[in-house]
């Protein structure tokens, strides 16, 4: 009798693939994912007969590995420059503007280098496909996808200007993996994140470093959309404060209302202010009340009070004392 929990051949997973030969794509500040389309600017001597290489081909696949480090082009990468894993792709469309290959490429599988074979005249490896992420915790993979569907639709509230084909793709992906790896295609994480990213092993894992990012990217937006609404606020405020006094200045100058006295008496005032010898905190107070009267018309109320204030500031003996002495006087005298 069979052992009933062999697998049956339906059940056993479908063989890997035996590793095999590909040319490869060195790219700067980029990491391409599965299941994501995106353009690619080529224009290096080495990395267009990559691609070149791959057109040639009936498949045309190409290995598209990041930098380690941002100041290491095409042309110049070693292998020790470039990460081990990173994405096969499908050239789906290629054009040529001046010199430069404009290319539509889909992310296929993620990859590992077993071999370098070869740099010039452009970088091959032997490459093996990577297995398919595996499934731990379903409840915790659950609670991060809503988590991650949650901040996701903040964001979207924050940037209104998302493309409206973005966003029904953003909000109709159901599976985690695929969310996941469209997000980071979408926001410049950057390299180290969006490789550790392309590199997990475990859907739990991969959706651990999602929501990090997401909520550290959803932070940022909130943060820049609150400065940006203050600055506009600031802006408003400013620009109705200019043209209320300009309509005050065309209304003074209608009445026949002369501006030269009040600047002359203002000037006066801060060249007093500027020579007394006053206490931080009350010079402080001052020049605030002084600037005040400076926007104030002389008809204004509000103008003589603060000038009354300002003249008997300037006239009380700040830092000043007297030898005299009062009379001291015992609560028992008479």
């Amino acid at each position: 009798m069979a052992d009933e929990t062999e697998k049956t051949p339906a059940q056993e997973a479908p063989p890997m693939p035996q590793p095999f030969e590909i040319p490869v794509l060195p790219l700067q500040n980029t990491t391409l994912f599965p299941e994501t389309v995106v353009p690619l600017a080529v224009g290096r001597d080495r990395s267009m007969l990559a691609v070149e290489s791959a057109l040639a081909t009936e498949e045309k696949l190409l290995g598209c590995i990041t930098t380690k480090t941002e100041n290491v082009t095409g042309d110049d990468a070693k292998f020790e420059d470039l990460f081990q894993v990173g994405t096969i792709v499908n050239i789906k469309r290629m054009m040529r503007n001046e010199g430069v290959m404009q290319l539509i490429v889909q992310g296929l599988d993620r990859f590992r280098v077993v071999e370098w074979q070869k740099d010039t005249p452009y970088i091959t490896a032997k490459i093996e496909v990577l297995p398919d992420l595996v499934r731990r915790d379903e409840e915790e993979i659950e609670a991060l996808k809503r988590n991650i569907q949650g901040m996701v639709q903040q964001a979207l509230a924050i940037l209104p200007q998302v493309p409206p084909e973005i966003r029904m793709a953003v909000m109709s992906q159901q599976d985690p993996v695929q969310l996941s790896y469209f997000m980071a295609s979408v926001l410049d994480l950057g390299v180290e994140t969006e490789q550790k990213m392309l590199e997990a092993e475990s859907v739990d894992g991969l959706l651990t470093l999602t929501h990090a990012a997401l909520a550290r990217e959803l932070e940022i937006m909130q943060i820049r959309s609150k400065i940006a609404t203050e600055a506009q606020t600031e802006m408003d405020k400013s620009q109705r404060d200019y043209v209320l006094r300009q309509q005050l200045k065309a209304i003074q100058k209608e009445l026949g209302e002369d501006e030269s006295g009040e600047k002359a008496e203002a000037g006066q005032l801060r060249e007093r202010l500027e020579k007394a010898d006053l206490p931080d905190e009350v010079r402080k107070e001052a020049e605030r009340e002084l600037r005040r009267m400076e926007q104030l018309p002389q008809t204004a109320p509000d103008y003589h009070v603060i000038r009354t204030y300002l003249e008997y500031v300037l006239e009380l003996p700040w830092k000043k004392s007297s030898e005299e002495k009062l009379p001291h006087r015992s609560a028992k005298d008479p």
